[in-house]
């Protein structure tokens, strides 16, 4: 059971919130935190919560900052966060080529 491709699936990507996520940071060099949460529909602690997530995993990095007085959060995919989704969408695509 442990050769099978579907074992292979990271499910911090798999899951669905996070993988929509890592598809809308993967056309951006990086997206503020309010335009993410916009662009997915997603309340602040949400987002929060599942960027925590890709964070521990090394997938993506939040940067505090300002923007003259008011606070600004960015977040961007790392290098190891764009390969992790590369990987992802390969064994995805050879297991529904499987399927076909």
């Amino acid at each position: 059971m442990a050769n099978h491709p579907h074992n292979l699936i990271d499910e911090t990507i798999h899951q669905r919130t996070r993988l929509a996520i890592m598809a809308a940071l993967a056309g951006a060099e990086l997206l503020e935190f309010g335009e993410l949460k916009a662009q997915l529909g997603l309340t602040d602690g949400n987002l929060s919560t599942h960027l925590s997530a890709l964070e521990r995993a090394g997938f993506v990095r939040i940067d505090k900052g300002f923007q003259g007085k008011k606070p600004l959060t960015t977040v961007a995919q790392t290098p190891a966060g764009r390969k992790a989704l590369a990987n992802y969408v390969k064994l995805l695509e050879g297991i529904l080529t499987r399927a076909k």
